[in-house]
């Protein structure tokens, strides 16, 4: 009924293809004859295989970011979640997320959208429960706060896209003096751009190897920061990592643990295990 297609970018390029326009055309094989299709804001050459294909099976096309827009209700990003105004073909929703990252608007912005393009084919969703189910997002692993004083933050990102969305939301979010990343990944990533996206910005950083067989030589990792001018520290247990980051943070600081689901995994386990309090949702 409702084919979605969110944001495109390099990542498993050995199965879907080494150019945008490449990977694209895979994720175009979702829509079919009669659907409506809800897209993301996407790259130029992205976008021009999405609006070809739609053309071709004579399907609606809904594009976020143009034919359904957002404002922000307040002009000062908060760590508390986020609150705007969706509008366009698909009406007009007052909506509060618990979530942090422009990128987590416009997710939510799509979710609406293709909520809205089942309701016009007959599912029975009210507005007040999109509202209601848009301020009860959970999304673990996102952008999560898992404890305050100082900050201890885990994000999955782990594409160079990701990871400059999750760089630029730390900075625009939060209020920190300095940050330390705790970094681990899998082999079969781009290192090289997800590097690049972070190596700037932390005053500390902290490699890690997960407890999984994909995981990278933390000497790689190491090798990687050092292209761009930046020292890097090996604790290949996280839980190690964690507690180290920790003995030495301050409580204006912020720790962020990303690079990878299984590191993040990790972490949130160790965590836990310590008996210290987890708050789901990104609050």
């Amino acid at each position: 009924e409702v084919c979605v297609i969110t944001s495109i970018s390099y990542d498993h390029t050995d199965v879907l293809g080494h150019t945008l326009t490449q990977i694209a055309t895979e994720k175009c094989g979702i829509i079919k004859p009669g659907c409506v299709v809800v897209t993301s804001p996407q790259p130029p050459e992205a976008m021009a295989v999405i609006e070809r294909v739609c053309q071709e099976k004579e399907v609606r096309l809904i594009r976020v970011g143009e034919d359904v827009t957002w404002r922000r209700k307040t002009s000062s990003p908060s760590a508390e979640g986020q609150s705007f105004v969706l509008s366009g073909s698909i009406g007009v929703y007052d909506l509060t997320i618990p979530l942090v990252g422009e990128h987590q608007v416009e997710n939510a912005a799509v979710a609406v959208s293709a909520i809205s393009a089942l309701t016009e084919r007959g599912v029975q969703i009210s507005h007040q429960s999109i509202v209601r189910g848009m301020a009860q997002v959970n999304w673990p692993g996102r952008l999560q706060v898992i404890r305050r004083q100082p900050y201890v933050i885990v994000d999955g990102a782990h594409n160079a896209d990701s990871s400059n969305k999750l760089m630029r939301a730390l900075r625009q979010y939060f209020n920190f003096k300095r940050l330390f990343l705790i970094f681990g990944a899998s082999s079969d990533k781009d290192l090289g751009g997800i590097v690049a996206e972070l190596a700037p910005y932390p005053d500390k950083t902290i490699i890690v190897r997960a407890h999984h067989p994909r995981a990278v030589n933390p000497e790689t990792l190491v090798s990687e920061f050092a292209k761009y001018g930046a020292k890097a520290e090996i604790i290949e247990e996280v839980p190690e990592a964690v507690e180290s980051a920790l003995s030495q943070a301050n409580p204006d600081d912020l720790i962020c643990a990303t690079g990878s689901l299984f590191v993040v995994a990790e972490v949130m386990e160790h965590l836990r295990k310590g008996n210290k309090r987890i708050t789901h949702g990104g609050v």
